[in-house]
């Protein structure tokens, strides 16, 4: 008999009134055996290369299973998913070695593109492990896509480790069919002035849980994490995000924004956690959701937990709907150019996240996700 699990996963860290129903997210009946891991192809934009394997747990050197401990935003539980027998994709940056002075003067900049294919009627678990040695630099696109009619569930687990002075670049694009789930967790470990940036584009999936949780260790690393999503008809987004400022004068800086038509639902919930210790440090959080559907539902929890005098700390949301400022004025302007309401609002829907489009910095995930975008917007590019 099929074995049936319960998660709680993007759990608030401190709770709310419970009445909201917004202090974590429960998901039920999951199946828990015969996860296999998805199709996975590696693709090099140019020659400066980072190292890429796919290793057993057994395979992996020390950092790597060190790295099992960075915490997530989702939470411990998404392990339970991981096959015995699963093989994660472990990018690391190239030590210098011998190289020339002049190339030992400036930063490599490693870049990779990874694409996972999740299969029809299939549940799959992909871990990937992103390790940036000191003063070294990685870029890592990774692209989630299924067939447009598959079912089934996709479960991404990135784990970030940044030495010192060290950078990452992780940037996600969901392409995934409308009727899939995919879970999407990311941990990050930061050393002195390392620099993280994450970037996440989520238009596919009939339901999305997405968390992230920064532990910013270093003195003066900084965090900047950019969001966008676009859900429609009764589609899910569930999102748990920590900035945790444990080094002194670190910074984040935390914006999520979308669109919301139809009877879609997001949950946001947002933390800047300050515990004692961190003198200095800045965290910023700023969500903008355009709400172009009169049964959608927008719930946006923002926390600040602070135990220290010497920080500073922001957050700030702009939501916008048809019956409201700005929107509608702009919806006025558009059909006094004859645009119907249906147009101006897939107008608006595109143009809140092309921007974010143009942030990919990879031609063909780019184009990819733009198309995408047109076509869930009623039109073709």
């Amino acid at each position: 008999m099929e074995q049936k699990i319960d998660m709680i996963v993007n759990r608030l860290p401190a709770k709310t009134w419970n009445r909201l129903s917004v202090n974590q997210a429960e998901i039920k009946d999951l199946t828990a055996d015969g996860w296999q891991r998805p199709a996975g192809t590696v693709r090099y934009p140019k020659d400066e290369k980072p190292i890429v394997r796919e290793l057993t747990t057994e395979q992996e050197s020390s950092v790597y299973k060190k790295m099992e401990q960075i915490r997530t935003g989702m939470g411990a539980e998404v392990s339970r998913l991981k096959p015995e027998d699963a093989t994660d994709i472990c990018v690391e940056t190239v030590e210098e070695g011998g190289e020339s002075d002049e190339r030992r003067e400036r930063m490599r900049r490693d870049e990779v593109v990874l694409v996972l294919d999740y299969p029809d009627r299939k549940n799959c678990f992909q871990d990937v492990k992103i390790y940036a040695r000191a003063g070294e630099s990685v870029t890592v696109w990774t692209v989630v896509r299924s067939k447009k009619d598959a079912e089934g569930k996709a479960v991404l687990r990135t784990l970030l480790q940044a030495e010192e002075n060290a950078k990452i670049r992780l940037v996600q694009v969901d392409l995934l069919g409308d009727r899939m789930q995919l879970f999407n967790d990311i941990g990050v470990e930061s050393g002195k002035q390392a620099q993280i940036e994450v970037v996440q584009l989520f238009l596919g999936a009939e339901k999305i849980w997405a968390g992230s949780y920064a532990t910013l260790t270093g003195e003066k690393s900084h965090l900047q994490l950019d969001v966008g999503y676009y859900r429609e008809k009764q589609q899910l987004l569930d999102m748990n995000y920590v900035a945790q400022h444990i080094g002194k004068k670190t910074e984040s800086n935390m914006n999520v924004g979308g669109v919301l038509q139809d009877a879609s639902k997001k949950v946001f919930r947002g933390t800047i956690d300050f515990p004692l210790g961190c003198v200095g440090a800045k965290g910023d959080e700023m969500e903008d959701v355009l709400i172009l559907g009169e049964d959608a539902i927008n719930q946006t929890v923002p926390l600040i937990l602070c135990a220290e005098d010497d920080v500073e700390g922001n957050h700030g949301a702009s939501i916008g709907s048809l019956d409201g400022r700005p929107a509608d004025e702009v919806l006025f302007y558009l059909a006094s150019r004859g645009l119907s309401e249906e147009d101006a609002c897939n107008l608006l829907a595109r143009a809140k996240l092309e921007a974010l489009c143009n942030r990919i910095g990879e031609q063909k995930i780019a184009e990819q996700a733009e198309n995408w975008l047109w076509e869930v917007t009623g039109d073709e590019a």
